[in-house]
């Protein structure tokens, strides 16, 4: 989603360090008055801090990425092909506000699930891969649009 030298990046790092130093600055002022200006300033120099959590964790504000974090955390090393369906299932049930994953593999070896961007256009690659040995999950990976 973002590089390390994307501007939000940068402006998030150094709204972080200008807040830490203005915080010192508040632990040392002895007016009351200069104190609420100073953390009042450190809450705007943190604002593009929240803003790039928030981007870099879209679970935050988004259900679709809630639920389909949800699924994948709850697929467990040991659980096989039809333990897995059955926590989609859960997941996502047919009556559901939630399109299901589309299955992108399903072979003896791997399982691969695709987020249902269902009416928007992103995400579109959101993923979930299960390494299968013996009908058994062995590894998952998360793969972030």
């Amino acid at each position: 989603m973002f590089n390390a030298l994307h501007p939000l990046i940068i402006a998030a790092a150094a709204g972080l360090v200008v807040a830490l130093l203005v915080l010192l600055f508040a632990w040392k002022a002895r007016n009351s008055t200069v104190k609420v200006a100073i953390v009042i300033f450190t809450v705007i120099a943190l604002l593009p801090v929240g803003s790039v959590f928030v981007a870099l964790s879209p679970w935050l504000g988004d259900s679709r990425f809630q639920t389909y974090r949800e699924f994948y955390l709850d697929v467990k090393d040991g659980m096989n092909r039809e333990q897995v369906f059955a926590v989609m299932a859960r997941h996502y049930p047919p009556d559901g506000p939630r399109m299901r994953p589309k299955i992108m593999e399903d072979t003896a070896q791997r399982l691969g699930f695709f987020m249902n961007p269902e009416s928007s256009r992103e995400p579109n690659c959101e993923g979930i891969f299960l390494a299968l040995e013996g009908n058994r999950v062995v590894r998952k990976e998360y793969s972030a649009d």
